[in-house]
């Protein structure tokens, strides 16, 4: 800030003498002789006149007295930066953020501590605990797997208020992404990443291609594979202590399987169950031909590493997502073989099985710092940001026209171009009605494991699954 200092101002210290004669009259001393009566005093003579032609010494000049200056005037008062607080899940989103609040505070000198919480459902609990509290943090990480539940319970702020207020400009976002953030017809959140559920798989290319499927490390390549294809090549990969495809078997990997048959675990209106349907149970008995009448897949077990399977050469395929393309990635594969992650396969109801999955940021409805909460959701929100942050292996691209659409994404990320076209085309995300995804996607990991273990059949599974999957979305809301 320009400070303006005072003016100065200088004293005339007198005129100074102009050298003048003082011509004193001087009487002569009396003589020591006879004294003599004295005469009248005489007049001492005038002093001689200063010609008035001669000229006058200037005075001489005069150091002007040094005065103390005034005191500066005091600035007007900045506010004070304040610090907040952003928290996300652990894991790569953690690690993510832990760069973002360091380049945050070098762009704005905004402090932003960052916090780690568990993952979901976890998270979502500490959320509300901490929101009951009075202590959530400022900017808070919301998956559209939990985050409607707080939108609908006013935990979250509106944003469209800060968004109009600071004539923010959201055309280059995805409108599908905004509206998937929104509860009635409000914004509560921007898309940070997304992805088509998980809708993709990690192939060894040596491995399929020894197994009959011509596919190369071009992504596109994977891209007309269907799912008959794909079980037949991880046949012909299975020997040994290799595999030949591994699906995920949570709420999103099984959409991808049976909506792409047709089927969803409930209606648009995330109220009626919907698993005992022909196009339910077709995707169903795709999973657990692989899982059991095949055996081309690994037994399921928590204590397998997929990832390292597949950087190993053991695994022909993994179910996996945009994420795939680092993890585990070029450093743990090397150049022992060729590699890519494509699409899931489309099935009978011609489109591939899709649910769009946002990872979004959100502020907090109890911030005193709304102003610097929206700053660092908008810092998070920047394409260059963004792009960065994909390059390094952040696992999912901000919904912004502007991130899928980079250059340099669709040059230097191997499968970045097939996943913005299954992103564009991802159908909604799909929730109960009542906001409890989490405790639902819980009970489908719970209900259908012994079906991949083959000690029951897709039907009784699904018998097993009704009531319990039913009585969830019968609950009030979350």
């Amino acid at each position: 800030m320009r400070i303006s200092l005072p003016r100065r101002r200088f004293l005339l210290a007198g005129t100074g003498a102009l050298g003048s004669v003082l011509l004193a009259a001087c009487a002569a001393p009396a003589p020591t002789a006879t004294p003599v009566p004295a005469k009248p005093a005489e007049k001492a003579p005038a002093p001689a006149p200063v010609p008035t032609n001669t000229p006058v010494p200037a005075p001489a000049p005069t150091k002007p007295a040094a005065e103390a200056p005034k005191p500066a005037a005091a600035p007007a008062a900045a506010k004070p930066l304040q610090e907040i607080k952003i928290t996300t899940r652990v894991g790569g989103d953690a690690e993510v953020m832990q760069k973002m609040v360091v380049k945050f505070k070098e762009k704005t000198g905004i402090t932003a501590i960052h916090e780690a919480n568990p993952g979901e459902p976890e998270y979502w609990a500490k959320i509300q605990a901490l929101h009951a509290t009075k202590q959530a943090p400022d900017v808070i990480w919301a998956s559209t797997g939990g985050a409607f539940a707080f939108f609908a319970r006013g935990v979250m702020l509106e944003l469209d208020p800060l968004i109009i207020g600071d004539k923010y400009n959201t055309e280059d976002y995805v409108k599908a992404a905004l509206d998937s953030l929104k509860y009635n017809g409000k914004l509560y959140g921007m898309p940070w990443g997304g992805h088509p559920g998980n809708g993709g798989i990690t192939y060894n290319v040596d491995l399929l291609n020894k197994a009959g499927l011509n596919v190369t490390d071009d992504a596109a390549s994977f891209s007309n594979v269907t799912w008959m294809q794909l079980v037949e090549a991880g046949k012909k990969a299975t020997s040994g202590d290799v595999f030949g495809y591994l699906p995920g078997t949570d709420f999103l990997s099984i959409t991808n399987f049976v909506n792409s048959y047709g089927g969803d675990f409930f209606d648009k209106d995330g109220k009626k169950l919907t698993i005992n349907t022909p196009e339910f149970k077709g995707g169903l008995q795709l999973m657990y031909d692989i899982f059991v009448t095949h055996k081309i897949a690994p037994v399921p077990d928590a204590k397998f590493n997929a990832g390292e399977a597949f950087a190993t050469g053991k695994l022909a395929m993994r179910h996996s997502g945009y994420w795939g393309q680092f993890d585990p990635g070029p450093k743990a594969i090397a150049d022992k073989f060729k590699w890519n992650v494509g699409l899931t396969p489309k099935g009978p109801a011609g489109k591939r099985g899709t649910a769009l999955t946002i990872n979004g940021q959100s502020i907090w409805s109890g911030t005193t710092k709304r102003e610097e909460a929206w700053s660092l959701v908008k810092f998070l929100m920047e394409p260059d940001q963004n792009v960065e942050i994909v390059l390094a292996g952040g696992g999912r691209p901000a919904l912004r026209n502007s991130v899928l659409n980079n250059e340099r994404l669709m040059k230097e990320n191997r499968a970045h171009k097939v996943f913005v076209e299954s992103i564009q085309a991802a159908e909604p995300w799909k929730q109960p009605a009542n906001f409890r995804w989490p405790e639902f996607n819980t009970a489908v990991g719970q209900l259908f494991g012994n079906l991949w273990l083959g000690k029951v059949t897709v039907d009784q599974a699904i018998s097993e699954a009704t009531k319990p999957l039913q009585d969830i979305l019968d609950k009030p809301a979350a």
